[in-house]
């Protein structure tokens, strides 16, 4: 295939990314559908349409099965494309065949399917490093990798041979980083996914790079203002650095921003900026105002993990403003073991005295941790 060819088809992907992050995914798979009509026998169009079914996996709350069953069907129609291009392009094919076992992995591990995303890993590392062997200018082919090299250096140590015995690549954090890195500056399609991995990278309790994720995360917040993940993470970092009122201004919890969302997220997100909005208005000492931003978010009926932190900060309430038999009524409803471990404390040293901990940042909130 020629190189004007695969400049135009990466253009085009780079689009179709562009919607899908802003959780625009009729408009994602449409165009992919015609990115896969004008390169019949490219595996891009296909490749990409399975990859916004993946991103709407992950937004969903619960996950669908059906949703998850589109992914996998498509994934494995690129990967047939894919398999087809190899006598006339080879370096493509093995991208391509890389880039879609890689995502089932992905999208085995978000189930906890262990057994069934190592085998996927194995393969994709492989295709991806026959890839950029062939062809080196295949930036994006770095992000898999990158992440390879960087999630399986996380693991526990007593895991690590078994890690590389599974997957084949031995964890290397700092090359795992260099590669992102790589690929956030000089790739196409990938560019984007690399920024976002890289944002949560560094907001992780490994890393704690908050400044640059704080960058990041703006940054991916002006160019997908329908994605509310990215706003309810830069929050996130802003509260991790102790800007707590800068916070409450920027999540904006009854702005316009959130009657613009996609229905799929828009209650939930709106659930999760009342809490951080509350959250941060106790930090910053303006209890009242904290009050308020509770009482909305309770109206909303917050059940599970967040139901338990709503719980806890308005034991906080009580314990700032001196009714601290009120406090621990409200804490011994508390199930959370993060929440609970914090009643412990706050018992102990009755809020404001009490820790700064936030609330772990995770969506969707009902299922995972980021």
């Amino acid at each position: 295939m020629s190189v004007p060819v695969l400049a135009s088809v990466e253009e085009d992907a780079a689009k179709i990314v562009d919607l899908f992050y802003d959780l625009q995914f009729e408009q994602a798979v449409t165009a992919a559908k015609v990115l896969t009509e004008k390169y019949p026998g490219y595996p891009a169009g296909v490749f990409y349409q399975s990859v916004a079914y993946y991103q709407r996996y992950l937004l969903e709350d619960p996950p669908q099965r059906q949703t998850f069953d589109t992914f996998l069907g498509l994934s494995q129609a690129a990967l047939a494309k894919a398999i087809a291009l190899m006598p006339s392009n080879p370096a493509i094919s093995h991208y391509y065949q890389g880039a879609a076992l890689g995502f089932q992995a992905r999208a085995y591990v978000s189930q906890k399917k262990y057994a069934a995303a190592i085998p996927k890993a194995r393969q994709g590392a492989t295709h991806l490093k026959k890839a950029l062997m062939l062809d080196p200018q295949l930036e994006d082919a770095n992000l898999g990798l990158g992440m390879y090299y960087y999630f399986l250096d996380r693991v526990p140590v007593a895991a690590k041979p078994f890690a590389y015995l599974f997957v084949g690549i031995k964890g290397d954090r700092q090359r795992g980083l260099a590669l992102l890195e790589r690929v956030a500056e000089k790739g196409h399609a990938a560019s984007m996914e690399a920024k976002s991995i890289l944002a949560a990278i560094y907001a992780s309790e490994k890393e704690k790079r908050w400044d640059e994720s704080l960058l990041l995360y703006k940054s991916l917040m002006e160019l997908y203002p329908h994605n509310p993940r990215y706003r309810l993470k830069l929050i996130y970092v802003m509260q991790r650095e102790g800007f707590w009122d800068t916070a409450v201004e920027v999540m904006d919890a009854e702005g316009d921003w959130i009657k613009n969302l996609d229905p799929l997220v828009q209650s939930r997100a709106h659930e999760l900026a009342r809490y951080r909005t509350a959250e941060n208005l106790l930090f910053a000492g303006r209890y009242e105002e904290a009050l308020g931003a509770l009482e909305r978010l309770e109206s909303m009926h917050p059940a599970g993990l967040i139901g338990d932190w709503t719980a806890l900060r308005k034991g906080n309430y009580w314990d700032a403003i001196g009714q601290s038999d009120k406090a621990k009524k409200v804490y011994e409803t508390i199930k959370d073991k993060k929440a609970a471990s914090l009643v412990e404390k706050f018992i102990q040293a009755p809020f404001p005295n009490g820790p700064r901990d936030v609330m772990p940042n995770r969506w969707p909130i009902s299922t995972v941790p980021e």
